[in-house]
């Protein structure tokens, strides 16, 4: 009996494993997929609109010099340092002047001289006169990952003297993102528990009858006929009992008609084979009988009694 209730268990666990692969496995893939395009999707937002506002500054920032384009040279360079040194928003964002040799001269944080960043935005801000997409990677003095846009600074004469260049950290935005996806995989996985509570007492009613009717079938076939599976369910497991109980009735009944049928059988047989072997013992008694017919009697009484 130990021995069955093991592998009617270890069944249950299969058929658990199952509906974990299949329904849990599928629930949980869709779900990864979601909380993929949902975390993709609040990404592109936020670094869109970081973008549009760095480019907004840096659009304003162009229409606000041509105020001045009619400042000599150096009141025009000097003009693109002071505003770098005074930008207000210098707590979360930095501006930087860069010069022609890609040289940092003046940021939000005061007068200094820095060597370039030398990144894709300062170049095409150099060559396309315009403001050129945005650069968003690591910064190659700090490491830190950023989005910077560049906005040249065009003299009256057509040349470019600088670069004002708008930078600012991801790491905010980043951590957004990351909250994002961890409160969307953290939603799946509620899902999942729902999903496996809500269907725990389903897949136990649909097991444990089962696992019953295992072992009753496994007795009748061990020989144990007649014997009836008890449910109370009215729905397919409880038809598949009822067929096992008409099935394990009919073969007991069989049985019984069989032992009936040989009973009768043998006591047909036993009277005229008794009467047989009775008149062997009496024709046998007679001293004249030649030896052949003897023999002959004797093989007859021992065949009757076999």
């Amino acid at each position: 009996m130990g021995r069955v209730r093991l592998k009617l268990l270890n069944k249950i666990g299969g058929l658990r494993k199952r509906w974990l692969i299949n329904t849990v496995g599928v629930i949980f893939a869709l779900g990864m997929v979601c909380v993929l395009v949902v975390t993709a999707s609040f990404a592109a937002y936020y670094y869109s609109n970081m973008e549009s506002d760095m480019r907004n500054r840096a659009e304003n920032t162009a229409v606000f010099f041509q105020e001045y384009i009619d400042l000599d040279y150096n009141a025009y360079y000097q003009s693109c340092i002071s505003y770098a040194e005074n930008f207000e928003d210098k707590n979360t964002i930095e501006l930087q002047f860069i010069d022609r040799d890609g040289n940092i001269v003046a940021t939000s944080y005061g007068h200094w001289s820095g060597t370039s960043p030398n990144t894709t935005d300062i170049r095409e801000a150099f060559s396309t006169r315009g403001t050129p997409p945005p650069y968003v990677g690591k910064d190659p003095a700090t490491g830190e990952r950023i989005m910077a846009v560049s906005s040249p600074m065009i003299y009256s004469n057509g040349e470019i003297i600088g670069v004002l260049r708008y930078v600012t950290s991801t790491r905010l935005v980043d951590r957004q993102i990351v909250m994002v996806g961890l409160t969307s995989f953290a939603a799946l996985l509620a899902v999942l528990l729902v999903v496996i509570l809500s269907n725990a007492s389903y897949l136990k009613s649909i097991m444990i009858p089962v696992a019953q009717i295992t072992e009753k079938a496994k007795r009748i076939s061990s020989g144990s006929y007649g014997i009836q599976i008890q449910t109370k369910y009215q729905d397919e497991i409880g038809e598949l009992a009822d067929t096992i109980n008409e099935m394990s009735a009919k073969i007991s009944q069989n049985e019984k008609m069989q032992a009936e049928f040989i009973s009768q059988l043998s006591h047909e047989l036993r009277t005229p084979l008794t009467v047989i072997k009775g008149w062997c013992e009496t024709l046998m008694m007679d001293e004249e009988m030649d030896e052949m017919t003897r023999q002959g009697m004797k093989t007859i009484h021992g065949e009757s009694g076999r």
